[in-house]
Order: structure tokens, then C-alpha cells, then sequence
């Protein structure tokens, strides 16, 4: 049953699947040759002019800030939230600039200047969209489309790129790796690709039902978190690394790596696990029920939101030491993601967008369907 469940479709399923005990297996990895190129000739739909946008105002300050004996628990601030509303609560990532964020929604993404609370930029697709990455310099937009194919947009102009076909099912993850040169894709057809966008035939893994991916800062490593079984690790070209251990994950889950690659943290169906990859020594086992956990570029903070007790912390980044605790929704986080800069944490539980500032754990902006 928990395969079945889709966590793009309805948040409101997801607080099913913290319930579920997938059964561990081993998953071998088979190569096969990939038979034709992935790059097919793209929609010539023109995708619409972004909209008119007025000049930002600036970004109010918090009125309170930390004294340095100031508890790690988050500081109150005497002013609310800045609020914004959204199309869909579906956050996923910001700009470089730390200010404007990316959402998507049923046909389509949004870009939404924080400074302003205005939309800056609406995508419209030709298909639903079910999952979506930005590349690590902010020029290309990917969403995997309900016809299993996947479209690269460029986000100057907002024209297709390319299609890349070959899934036979939904795609629900996508990363670019630091570089920017390839796209990992997972989906239910039990395979996750590596395509090269300069064009040539993807790396396709036979290894297993992916539901979370993650990329090493230095681009040679890929995680896999499979749907059964343990977490495992991949060169870029294919070759199976080794395995970590865990017992599978689900449709939320992640694979993250430290900034300096030195650990993997992933947020399984049985809670959360940490590695240390100089020798594989496991830091975290089943620690804590979490759907959600991230690491900041500047490699300060491990970030990951406890269900259990509806709090977001974050933590040295090999999670010995809690910095600061954060007042989470009382709905379970199951995206959690930092700005380029590090300044900001944007979490969702599909019905609020919190976004906190990370020096001080204030609550800077808030995302909701209708702002009071």
C-alpha cells in the first residue's frame, strides 16, 4: 500500500505513511545499455511572460535578536510574519538571490518575491506536474510531467529546453547535480537515471522503487533510498559503491549530504539515520520519527523536523549537538530546504509555508492560501 501512496497528490495521505514498516531486502544493480538518445525535440509552446512586478521594499527586521546567553529555543518576535499566498503550498526551492521562491502547483510553477509578497513568474506546463528541480545556478527549471517524460525549461526566456523520455512511470524526484551538467531522475518503474544534458544516452540503475535521491557536493556520488531494503551508494556512471544499511523509505524521503561530503543523513520509514562515509560508521539509528532533514550550504546546520513533537531542529552536522529548536506547525513537515545563502529555512507541511531566519530561528515570512 505505501508504494501506491504519492505524496504530490495530497499532503493529507502522507500522515499515513510514517505508519508503515516497509520489509527489507537486497536490491542488485543491473546496467543495461541505454538504446537511444535522451534528448527529444521539445514543445515549441510558448510559456507565458513573467508578470509585472514592482519595485521591493525592504524586508523588515525583527524587533528581537539573541543576547549571548540566549537559550537555543527560537527567539519570539514582538512583529508577525510577513504573509504570502501562494497558488499551491508546494515550496521547493529559492533562487540564488535568497529572495524569490519557487513553487509549484497542479499545471505550472510560481516564482514569488519574498521582499514584495508579489508573483514574478508563472510557468504554465503542458501537463500536470508532479516533481520539480532548479539548477544549482538558477537558469533551469526541471518538472517531470504526468506523461512520465521530463521537460528542462529555460527560466530567461521560459522556453523548453528538451524532453527527456524513457520513464514508463510517474517520476517523483529530481536532483541536478552541483555542476549542473546532469539530472537524476527517480520514479515508480523502478529505475533512476542519470542524463547527461549535453545530450548523450542516460545512465539508467536498476535499483529498485527510488523514492529519495541524493548527490554528493563533489558530483561522483549518488544515495538511493529504495522502497524496500537498504541505502545505497553509486558512482555516477553506474557502479555500485556499497550499501549503508536502513530498512527503506517512503515517498517523502530524502538522501542528503553534508557540504563538505563527509556525512549522509536520510529520513527513513523508521526515522531518521546518519553516516559517517570515511568508514561507514552509522551515527543515528531510527532517531527520530522525521519526513523531512536537509543540510545548509554553509555547512553549519544539519536541519530536521521531529513529528513527534512538532519542533524543527537544527543541529551540528554530525547531529552530536542541537544549536537551536524552532517552533514547527502542528502538521508534519515533509519538505524542508535552506536558501543558497543559508539565511533562510522554508519547510511545508502542504498547508503552511513557515520560512525562519537561521541566525536567530526568527519566523520571517509565512505562506498560506489566504493571508489574514
Amino acid at each position: 500500500m505505501c508504494r501506491a501512496i504519492n505524496f504530490l497528490l495530497a499532503p493529507l495521505v502522507i500522515l499515513l505513511l510514517a505508519a508503515c514498516q516497509p520489509t527489507q531486502t537486497t536490491t542488485r544493480a543491473i546496467f543495461p545499455e541505454p538504446t537511444s538518445s535522451p534528448l527529444v525535440a521539445a514543445s515549441a509552446t510558448q510559456l507565458p511572460s513573467p508578470a509585472a512586478t514592482s519595485s521591493p521594499e525592504p524586508v523588515p527586521s525583527p524587533t528581537t535578536t539573541p543576547g549571548p546567553n540566549a537559550s537555543p529555543t527560537a527567539q519570539t518576535q514582538a512583529e508577525e510574519p510577513i504573509c504570502f499566498s501562494p497558488r499551491e503550498i508546494l515550496p521547493f526551492a529559492f533562487l540564488p538571490d535568497n529572495t524569490h521562491l519557487l513553487l509549484r502547483y497542479t499545471s505550472g510553477v510560481q516564482i514569488i518575491d519574498l521582499a514584495t509578497q508579489t508573483e514574478t513568474m508563472d510557468l504554465s506546463a503542458p501537463q500536470n506536474v508532479l516533481a520539480a528541480a532548479l539548477s544549482p545556478d538558477g537558469k533551469t527549471l526541471a518538472w517531470s510531467l504526468a506523461d512520465n517524460t521530463i521537460q528542462l525549461i529555460s527560466l530567461a526566456d521560459q522556453t523548453p529546453l528538451a524532453t527527456l523520455a524513457g520513464h514508463t512511470e510517474v517520476v517523483t524526484k529530481l536532483r541536478f547535480t552541483p555542476a549542473g551538467d546532469r539530472l537524476v531522475s527517480a520514479s515508480h518503474d523502478f529505475t533512476t537515471r542519470i542524463w547527461d544534458l549535453a545530450g548523450q544516452p542516460p545512465v539508467v540503475l536498476q535499483a529498485g522503487d527510488v523514492l529519495g535521491i541524493g548527490i554528493s557536493p563533489d558530483g561522483n556520488t549518488l544515495a538511493t533510498i529504495p522502497f524496500d531494503g537498504p541505502v545505497s551508494l553509486w558512482d555516477l556512471s553506474g557502479n555500485s559503491i556499497g550499501e549503508l544499511d536502513g530498512s527503506g523509505g517512503y515517498d517523502t524521503s530524502d538522501a542528503v549530504f553534508s557540504t563538505d561530503g563527509q556525512y549522509l543523513a536520510a529520513d527513513l520509514a523508521t526515522g531518521l539515520f546518519l553516516w559517517r562515509l570515511s568508514d561507514g560508521e552509522q551515527l543515528w539509528d531510527n532517531h527520530p520519527n522525521s519526513m523531512a532533514i536537509t543540510y545548509s550550504p554553509d555547512g553549519q546546520y544539519l536541519a530536521y523536523a521531529n513529528i513527534d513533537d512538532s519542533s524543527l531542529v537544527l543541529a551540528s552536522p554530525d547531529g552530536s549537538q542541537v544549536i537551536r529548536t524552532l517552533t514547527a506547525p502542528a502538521g508534519r513537515i515533509w519538505e524542508l530546504f535552506f536558501s543558497p545563502d543559508s539565511s533562510l529555512l522554508a519547510a511545508t507541511d502542504g498547508v503552511e509555508i513557515p520560512i525562519w531566519q537561521t541566525a536567530d530561528g526568527a519566523l520571517q515570512y509565512i505562506g498560506m492560501s489566504a493571508c489574514p
